[in-house]
């Protein structure tokens, strides 16, 4: 029989060739001591398993199972199945890890605590610059503090890969990845996590992951598994009382998703309005609001309004209307929207830049001056909200509570094309 590994990483691998050296390299040089590195081919057509079977050539820790194209859920699954370590850890095959001490302090400090579960910092790769990622927003990790978490008093859903977690708990419940193509991640965690009820927060960088273009990785198909992703942790939520599981989802599918549902849905689209449905059966039920409505099905159901006003073409009318504009974001898509601004001759009417909390902003962004919500709303001119995703709802709670009406959000998709013109461009 064979001895149990402290640790098994398990790495979905599908064309992969550019970065899974640099991928399994950076887990060869992690410090802990017994890990077993399981690699699973979905079904690569390029050159990744001839470079996995090189490396396992003369590292024995690497393991590699290869699989027909079913998706990264499906090749996590056959991973969990075969790991013989005492905790898991999952990296995608073109991330890799930091700090090279990091699994170790991981498990020593699981084992110390004793707890089942524990997370590390984050770092993220964007625009070829590493920088450090906002992660754990619901701890106060400054000072940093070693302690023991109850997962049912923080429930959050996103970056298991910063995690490392209890085997035995997974197989004991079938925890499993579902088989979508697009957020099949936090049903994962979540569930992970809950049956864990414990888990620890330690102080290294484990991961660090490059950031996608998100509006570009969705169409169709990819939005019903997105939608189906969310309805799994709306019913999780619900039936185990999570509140803030709940009311976290609800907004992910309004909000940091909620354009690009609108966007990728038609309007004859049976299943997917089908689960929007569905969906809105479950959010009226929990928040017992029986005249709720889910907002991209609000979205839908105003088709020619909201199409007409988010329009490239009648935003670029509307500003041209305008003598005076303001941004409301000091972030990336503030500074992208404006380098659009400039294509059509329209920065020059940009007077101000809008921001919450003026503490931990620059005092201007391309010489427009930052002002805090509170000073603006002593002036007279129209509002763009240039942040996306979440950050959204942040931002529009801010401007209702501070009685601004006249205010405009620029839409997800059109921000994430617009960056992405801008990284081509570059």
């Amino acid at each position: 029989m064979k001895k149990q590994k402290d640790l098994s990483v398990i790495i979905p691998v599908y064309n992969s060739e550019m970065y899974i050296e640099q991928c399994l390299m950076s887990v060869q040089n992690q410090t802990c001591s017994s890990l077993e590195i399981i690699c699973i081919d979905d079904g690569s057509t390029d050159n990744s398993a001839e470079i996995i079977r090189e490396m396992q050539s003369r590292d024995s820790r690497i393991r590699l199972f290869q699989q027909t194209n079913q998706g990264a859920g499906a090749a996590r699954n056959l991973g969990i199945r075969e790991a013989r370590g005492k905790y898991l850890a999952f990296l995608d095959s073109d991330d890799f890890y930091c700090d090279m001490d990091a699994l170790e302090k991981m498990v020593n400090q699981c084992e110390s605590l004793q707890v089942k579960a524990a997370g590390s910092l984050r770092m993220k790769l964007d625009g070829g610059q590493k920088r450090k990622d906002a992660l754990f927003q619901e701890i106060a990790i400054q000072p940093f503090e070693v302690k023991v978490y109850r997962y049912c008093d923080l429930q959050i859903d996103y970056d298991y890969q910063s995690f490392i977690f209890p085997t035995d708990i997974i197989r004991a419940h079938n925890i499993t990845f579902p088989q979508y193509r697009r957020y099949q991640d936090p049903p994962f965690m979540v569930r992970a996590l809950y049956y864990a009820q414990e888990f620890t927060i330690v102080d290294t960088y484990l991961y660090c992951y490059r950031v996608p273009n998100v509006a570009a990785r969705f169409n169709n198909s990819k939005i019903k598994d997105l939608l189906m992703g969310l309805q799994d942790n709306l019913v999780f939520a619900s039936e185990k009382k999570l509140d803030k599981l709940f009311r976290k989802s609800l907004e992910r599918l309004e909000y940091e998703y909620g354009s690009i549902i609108f966007h990728n849905i038609s309007d004859d689209d049976a299943e997917a309005i089908e689960l929007l449905i569905e969906i809105g059966k479950i959010v009226k039920e929990y928040l017992n609001i029986n005249s709720y409505i889910v907002r991209p099905l609000r979205q839908m159901l105003s088709t020619i309004v909201d199409k007409a006003s988010s329009s490239e073409e009648e935003l670029l009318s509307w500003m041209k209307q305008q003598d005076i504009l303001a941004l409301y974001g000091a972030g990336r898509m503030t500074r992208v929207f404006l380098a659009y601004l400039v294509a059509h001759n329209l920065k020059d009417r940009v007077q101000w830049i809008v921001v919450s909390d003026t503490k931990n902003n620059p005092e201007s962004v391309e010489d427009i001056p930052v002002i805090s919500v509170e000073n603006y709303k002593e002036k007279q001119s129209a509002l763009l909200v240039t942040v996306s995703g979440l950050y959204q709802k942040e931002v529009e709670d801010v401007i209702i509570e501070n009685g601004i009406r006249d205010y405009k959000l620029i839409d997800d998709v059109l921000l994430c094309q617009l960056q992405a013109q801008m990284i081509e461009e570059e």
